[in-house]
This record gives C-alpha cells, structure tokens and sequence, in this order.
C-alpha cells in the first residue's frame, strides 16, 4: 500500500512538474485601421468617405473636427484563439513637429491677436482646438474578441515643415508592441512661386501654399495683368499675395482663416510697387475695382476690404492693405461654436465644422479661366 502511494505520489509530482514548465501558447498583436471623415488626394481633390487598413502604421486626419480613426488592437494566440483579459497599455508622443509654438497652449495663443489669447486658450481647454491627436481606448483589457478599439481624432496644429506634424501612438502588452503614426495635414496644397515677371509675386508670406485650382486661377489673372497696356506710371505689371496657407493648412497664427488653402490675401494695386493702403496717395481705386471684379469672375464667394467697391462682400476698416478672398463655401474658423456671441480677427462670427459633409467648405471652387477671359477697365 505504501509502494502504491509512493508511485502516485511520483506520478503526481512529475505531472506537477510538467505543468509549472509547460509554456503558455503564444500570442500575437495586429491592427485594423478605419478611418472616417474628409480624405484628400494628391491632385487636390477631397471626397467624405470611409477607409478600412489592415496593420497601418500610419494614418493622416484633414485638420476638421468631426474626422476620425477607430484604430483596433487584436490579441491572438497561436492556435487563433483570441486572447481575453490582456492589458494593453497605451500612451502618445509628438513625433514631429514637436517645438512649443506648435504644441504649447500659451505659446500658441500668443501668436494671435491679444484680444482673441484667452479665447484660444479656452478652446484648447475644451478640446475644441487640438494641438495634438485626441485618443480614447474602449478598455485597457482585450474583450472576448481578444480587443482594444482605440478611436483617435483629428488635430489642427499642421505646420509648415518639410513633413506635416505627427503623433506617435504606442500600444504595448507584454513584450509586444504595436505602434501608429497620426499626421495633421491637408495634402494636395502646392507653392507660390514668386514670379514677378510672369504676373504673380508674394511679399511677407510665412505659409506659402494654396490649392493647387486656386493657383492656377490666380497665376492666369497674374499673367491677364501684366499683358495690359498703357498702365499708370510706376503700377506694377504683377499682383503680390500677402497670405496664404501653410504646407500642410490647419491652423496658421496669427490668422483665424487661411487653414485649407482657399482663402488668399492681396495687395490693393497702387501708382508704385511695395506695400499701399487704402487711402495713401499712390492707391489706385479703379485698379484695385478691376481686380475685384475679375476675382468676382473667378467665382470668389467672400471679399473683405476697406474700400466699398463693387464686388466687396465686407468692408473692414483693418482691412486697408490687403484684399482677404475666399473661395469657399463659408470661409470661417471651423475649431469654434458659433453660440459666444464673439468675432474673429476677419469680424465673422466663429462655427463649428464638425458636422458639415460638403467638400465645398474646404475645397476651393474657382472657375477654370483662360489668360484672355480676363478684361480690366482703368479708367483715366
């Protein structure tokens, strides 16, 4: 009986001892990225729609309140069961773009207007202006579908390096790592060249960029300008932007608008080139009313200005240097609601875009326009 007990007892033992060494199945990590919202493409075109990836790495959010990424983490052992209860950690880093003006509140703020300061700072607060990529995981804990969803939400500040700005978002268990790129850009937006001798020059621009439609337009008008005639001694044979957007759009201090690469600042035409303001000596009214009207032509929805000419939507007496055209649907800041009873630095009142599916607000419409559909009337 004894010798019994003892052979079990070994045999016990010995299958104990399997079991404390017998390794647990392996698991892997793989991701499936969903994207909803505004898509651009490289020739300047946008569409909403919906985009499925499998194991991403990356993903680019248009700088528009309402975009997103459902970004989901799946946990599987090797023999395809999936692997429930795990904690995934999850933490983000800037990735580029990582300087203060870009990705600190105050920083930012003061690169605006010192009336608007506070109130960027309490947009920023409320999450309504991002200067980086929101996220939120369903569960640090894999389901029974052996998941984390983590939905991941568009940010503003896009920048205007060589690269658009960047998140890093990093998904961790075990030894295990899973790892997303989030960017902040409009893509598709080209350079202003600055080429006087063809009819289009720029002065003090920081973001030099625009839609690839508008620039052509203008580029045409430029060119329109230059073969005119018998022009006022000393006018320039050129138009010159003043503002424009930034490599990659979204938020451009200290300006509330100029975010999508459809909104352009320029100069008022004068009897001398340089700088000229709306009542300086050398400011030419019928000049400038000739350019209105043929940006009227081009299909210019907003033109804000200090002089009351034809074709001038809102007369801004901060307005005296520059024409401010838009062709958008509705150019207006699209971080901030429109229920505070406050004005941008353009005097508009501040929306929230984050429901609005009409590529119009964000893309350009200018009408594709011939060098010799132009015609301009300078008077005496």
């Amino acid at each position: 009986m004894n010798r019994r007990n003892a052979l079990i007892g070994i045999a016990l033992g010995f299958c104990a001892h399997l079991s404390a060494k017998t390794p647990q199945p392996a698991f892997s990590i793989n991701t499936n990225l969903e994207y909803d919202g505004l898509i651009t493409t490289s020739n300047g075109k946008a569409y909403f729609g919906h985009q499925w990836l499998e194991n991403a790495s990356e993903v680019t959010l248009y700088p528009k309140n309402g975009n997103s990424a459902l970004w989901t983490l799946t946990l599987t052992y090797s023999d395809g069961r999936p692997a429930v209860g795990k904690t995934i950690t999850i933490n983000s880093t800037y990735n580029t773009l990582t300087t203060s003006s870009w990705r600190d509140k105050n920083t930012m703020a003061n690169r605006f207007p010192s009336g608007s300061r506070a109130t960027v700072i309490q947009r920023i607060d409320q999450g309504l202006f991002r200067l980086r990529a929101p996220y939120e995981a369903s569960s640090l804990v894999t389901d029974a579908n052996g998941q984390v969803k983590v939905t991941v939400n568009n940010f503003h500040s896009c920048g205007n390096e060589q690269q658009p700005s960047s998140d890093k978002l990093t998904a961790s268990t075990g030894n295990l790592q899973a790892q997303l790129i989030v960017k902040c850009a409009v893509t598709g937006l080209v350079n202003i060249p600055d080429r006087a001798s063809e009819g289009l020059t720029t002065a003090g621009l920081v973001g030099r960029h625009l839609h690839p439609n508008l620039l052509s337009a203008l580029q045409n008008l430029g060119q329109a300008w230059k073969n005119v005639q018998n022009k006022p001694v000393g006018m320039p044979n050129y138009l010159t932007i003043t503002g424009a957007t930034m490599r990659w759009g979204g938020i451009n201090p200290p300006h509330f608008t100029h975010k999508f690469g459809g909104t352009v600042d320029i100069r008022p035409v004068g009897t001398s080139s340089g700088p000229v303001s709306v009542g300086d000596a050398h400011y030419h009214r019928q000049a400038t009313q000739t350019i209105v009207d043929a940006l009227v032509q081009l299909g210019a929805t907003k033109i804000i200005f200090a002089d009351n000419l034809k074709g001038v939507t809102d007369v801004k007496s901060n307005h005296k240097n520059h024409l401010h055209v838009s062709f958008l649907t509705e150019p207006l800041e699209p971080w901030l609601t429109p229920n505070d009873n406050q004005l941008d630095s353009e005097g508009e009142a501040w929306h929230d875009y984050s429901n609005i599916y009409d590529t119009s607000y964000f893309v350009p419409q200018v009408k594709s326009l011939q060098v010799t559909d132009f015609h301009f009337e300078l008077g005496k």
